[in-house]
């Protein structure tokens, strides 16, 4: 477990005692005052109103969170942190507490581009972010969401021409949503990308959370485009979270005729700006030309070949497996996975407990 004190373990227990954007939740002073202010009861006037609720989550909060006590594979970032994305002010009372993350922190604040769109994708939409999140990742990082359709093809494509890509997710980080996605999420961290919820660990993806969710997204973004998207689909809320902030909204037309494109047709209609393609969102950005993003080291996994990854992808932190279960998930013979793990101990990734094996971080 790893142990944070002071303002840091204040807000993290806030995090799981308020709501995401709920402006009576916004901690302009210390976090560390008004906790004690509302465990002593000294929180009043309309703050009194809300700290009724707010005591009834402290009150059933187990001891290692009150004591600050947290998985040491997550990091919680305030915003008086250096990695702090200083884009999330322009969100003014709805500004996170703070944001539990996996991966690299520091891209939150690299230039970037917030792509969303629908879950039930059509071809033409799925092809469109593919090739959009392609061209783009070698010049920003590209911010979704990580569910189905939309936002897993802006991802797989990101990773697939080795760049950085942000999850945002509605629910802890523990509670990857689809469930279907937790390989796809683990990829987006070990290739240097970063998985961030303003959720407490543990914390369920409820349906207003999607929606509170999304002013994060759009804030990350410095332009958000919704590439298909149907008139109740939830990423149109991102272009509106996009456009109160003062961020270019961005659309790609689809055909009048197709239910999917009804909601991106609506808002080109409305405020959104046409956009067919990378090149169009660069000329937004006013970032036309050559690579803009900063060179990052590679790390140990980006020099593995594809066995070694396929057999340190197969373990986990927590849960030793067996060398036939490992070769299994990986499949790959039990001799091949032998020799995988045993390159993969001598060089920080693997760790041997009574011949079962787990996996060492990056």
């Amino acid at each position: 477990m790893q142990t944070m004190t002071g303002e840091r373990a204040a807000r993290a227990v806030w995090s799981h005692l308020v709501e995401p954007g709920d402006p009576a939740g916004h901690l302009d002073g210390s976090a560390l005052e008004a906790l004690e202010l509302l465990r002593s009861g000294g929180l009043d006037g309309d703050l009194a109103t809300h700290a009724a609720r707010w005591k009834l989550r402290l009150e059933g909060l187990d001891e290692d969170v009150l004591a600050g006590r947290f998985d040491r594979n997550l990091r919680f970032l305030i915003p008086d942190d250096e990695d702090w994305p200083k884009s999330l002010a322009d969100l003014g009372t709805l500004q996170p507490i703070g944001l539990w993350m996996r991966g690299r922190a520091s891209i939150l604040s690299w230039p970037s581009v917030s792509i969303v769109g629908a879950r039930a994708a059509t071809s033409y939409g799925q092809s469109v972010a593919s090739e959009m999140a392609g061209d783009l990742a070698a010049t920003h990082v590209l911010v979704s969401g990580g569910a189905f359709g939309i936002d897993a093809a802006v991802h797989r494509a990101t990773l697939a021409r080795h760049g950085r890509t942000v999850v945002v997710l509605a629910g802890g980080i523990d509670r990857v949503y689809p469930a279907a996605h937790r390989e796809l999420i683990e990829a987006i961290v070990v290739s240097g990308g970063a998985v961030v919820s303003e959720m407490p660990p543990g914390a369920t993806p409820a349906r207003h959370r999607f929606l509170s969710r999304n002013r994060l997204i759009a804030a990350l973004g410095q332009v958000t485009v919704v590439v298909e998207a149907g008139v109740r689909s939830g990423a149109l809320s991102t272009a509106r979270h996009a456009a109160e902030i003062g961020r270019d909204v961005a659309a790609v037309p689809g055909p009048i005729t197709s239910a999917a494109s009804a909601g991106t047709n609506q808002l080109l209609r409305d405020f959104g700006i046409c956009v067919t393609g990378a090149q169009d969102v660069r000329e937004l950005l006013g970032t036309i030309g050559p690579d803009t993003l900063p060179r990052v080291a590679e790390t140990v996994y980006d020099r593995l070949g594809e066995r070694d990854r396929r057999v340190w992808n197969a373990l986990t932190p927590r849960v030793v497996g067996s060398l036939t279960g490992i070769a299994r998930e990986a499949g790959l013979s039990a001799h091949e996975t032998a020799t995988s793990l045993s390159f993969l101990q001598s060089i920080g990734l693997a760790r041997s407990i009574a011949d079962r094996w787990i996996r060492v971080a990056v």
